[in-house]
């Protein structure tokens, strides 16, 4: 059996320590859908607003959960190791982005009934 060379090791510790550290405090998707709005104050409707604008505009790029998707990628070996590149693209299914813009639409409407305008968003 051949040993691993320790660069190969690496780059799949990386990978690892890469997919799970790039969750933050942010909320996903799903927990910005499942958001009982009804409760908030009027400064936290105003950021949870602001929250779901960001998101649909694609400036926040949280995750709604797992997704499947479908990849191709191409790899090289040097010495018994190996880097690969690829890329992938999701496969159809709910769209998030209109139920998040339907949220939205919730949420500016109970921000009418309040008497608040949202804050301008800032451009990245």
């Amino acid at each position: 059996m051949r040993r691993l060379f320790p660069p190969t090791l690496f780059v799949v510790a990386f990978a690892l320590l890469f997919a799970t550290g790039c969750s933050t405090s942010r909320p996903t998707n799903r927990q910005l859908l499942e958001t009982d709005y009804t409760q908030m104050t009027d400064q936290e409707l105003l950021e949870y607003y602001r929250q779901l604008d960001d998101r649909i505009s694609g400036r926040d790029s949280g995750s709604g959960g797992l997704g499947f998707g479908l990849g191709v990628g191409m790899g090289f070996g040097l010495n018994g190791g190996a880097v690969g590149l690829g890329a992938s693209k999701g496969v159809g299914g709910d769209d998030p982005v209109e139920a998040l813009r339907i949220k939205r639409n919730e949420v500016r409407l109970e921000l009418d009934r309040r008497g608040l305008e949202p804050l301008p968003t800032e451009e990245p």
